[in-house]
This record gives structure tokens, sequence and C-alpha cells, in this order.
């Protein structure tokens, strides 16, 4: 099977090999067919994405010799059964024996148990990517990380239901480490070592939020200020003042 992960780095596997696709156009044509696997593109529409500036003779010549780079890269069966090319259309065969982390990620809103979230959500190891700044690419991004936020803070809320302190502090601390600065992470790990019954903790996770926040000249917002204060409430702890 042909394993393909997009989120937090750029890699093709078959087994435990990885196959080395080392020009940027060759990985930006393949990552945009496999994400829009079973969907006919126009070479023109190709050109016209990983060749915005380009002449349209050039960009054709461009888009035949990176076709033809990718299909070297992968094993002749593998490129037979994954690619459909002629001279007017190209296209990653959507039936093809291939896994994608972004396909799968995207599955996490069938699943309404914690386990089977955590299954779905560990396939993210950082933005779609990393270091790509076609236009394509960052729209679609935006859209992963919203994604990936979302289910994120239900996975929070459902573990909280549960009362699964530990893996809150897993996962809450997991979510943090990709930067992005989520409130109901701070909020989560809050309760959870409130619970544990170690509230020094409390403050420090929620001076982290304010650290974190402030960098980007924000403050946390009244539900978490809230949060923090119930949690808080009759322990002296000196809350970090606004700026």
């Amino acid at each position: 099977m042909l394993k393909v992960r997009l989120l937090g780095a750029f890699e093709i596997r078959i087994g435990e090999d990885i196959l080395h696709m080392a020009g940027r156009p060759e990985q930006s044509l393949f990552a945009y067919l496999v994400l829009n696997s079973g969907t006919l593109h126009r070479r023109e529409k190709l050109t016209a994405l990983l060749w915005p500036d380009a002449l349209d003779d050039s960009a054709r010549e461009n888009l035949r010799h990176v076709l033809w780079r990718v299909r070297k890269t992968l094993p002749a069966s593998l490129s037979t059964a994954c690619l459909f090319a002629d001279e007017l259309c190209i296209a990653f065969n959507a039936s093809a024996d291939f896994w994608l982390d972004v396909s799968t990620l995207k599955t996490a809103k069938e699943y309404r148990s914690p386990d089977e979230l955590i299954s779905v959500l560990n396939v993210y190891f950082g933005e779609l990517l990393p270091g790509f700044n076609e236009e394509w690419v960052n729209f679609e991004r935006e859209y992963i990380n919203a994604f990936y936020e979302h289910h994120m803070a239900r996975l929070m809320a459902i573990l909280q239901k549960e009362k699964r302190w530990l893996d809150i502090l897993e996962w809450g601390e997991r979510w943090l480490s990709f930067g992005k600065r989520p409130e109901p992470a701070y909020r989560a790990l809050m309760c959870a070592h409130k619970e544990m019954g170690e509230i020094s903790e409390v403050a420090g996770i929620y001076a982290r939020c304010v650290r974190s926040l402030r960098e980007i000249g924000l403050e946390p917002s009244e539900q978490t200020r809230q949060v923090f204060n119930h949690l808080v409430a009759h322990n002296s702890f000196e809350i970090p003042k606004s700026r």
C-alpha cells in the first residue's frame, strides 16, 4: 500500500521504504492530485495552479516534465494504478490502494467516542505541507487547521465529561505543542489539574495561557478568565495583570 503523509511533512512510503520525490513542483503536483483523488483535472488548470506566472507553452512543458518525474518516483505498477493522464486531464485514482493522513483526519466528524477520535486525531503531526506557499495550499491548510481545532475542542469536552483527566493532560499538551494557542486546551488542562488536586498547576497553566496570548497582542477570553477564577476560588493566587 502507498502511504502518504502531508500533515507536518511531505512523505511517501511503501511499507518501510520512503520514496524520495525531491523536487517541490513534483511534490506540489502529487499532493494536489492525491488530496483531490477521483477528480479529473484539466491540464490548463494544473499549470495555472503550479506556474501562475509562466507563459502557457512553458507551463505545459513544465507539467509534462513534472508528471514524468512523479511517475518515475513511483514503482511502475503503482504509477499505473494511481495516476491517470491523457492529453486533456490528469487524476489520482481514488480506487487505488493508498492511505492518506488528511483523508483519515477528515473522518473525525463521523466519530463520537473519545477513543475513536483519539485514533483519528493521532494522524495530525502539524500543518498541511509546511513550507509550501502556493495559494491552493494556504486555502486547504486553513480549512484543515480549523477542522482539527474544532475536533480537538470536541475531544477535550468529551474527555472532561467522562472525567478522563490523564488523557486531557496528554492531549491538551499535544494540542498546545502545535503552537496555535488554543484556549479550550488551556481551560481543559486547568480543569484536569483541579480535579487531580493540583491547584498550583491550575495557576501555572493560566499563566502560560496569558504569556502565550500576549506574545501575539491578545488577552485570555472572558470564558477562560471565568474558568480560572472559579477553579481557584478560595485560594490565593496572583492573576497576571494586563499590560
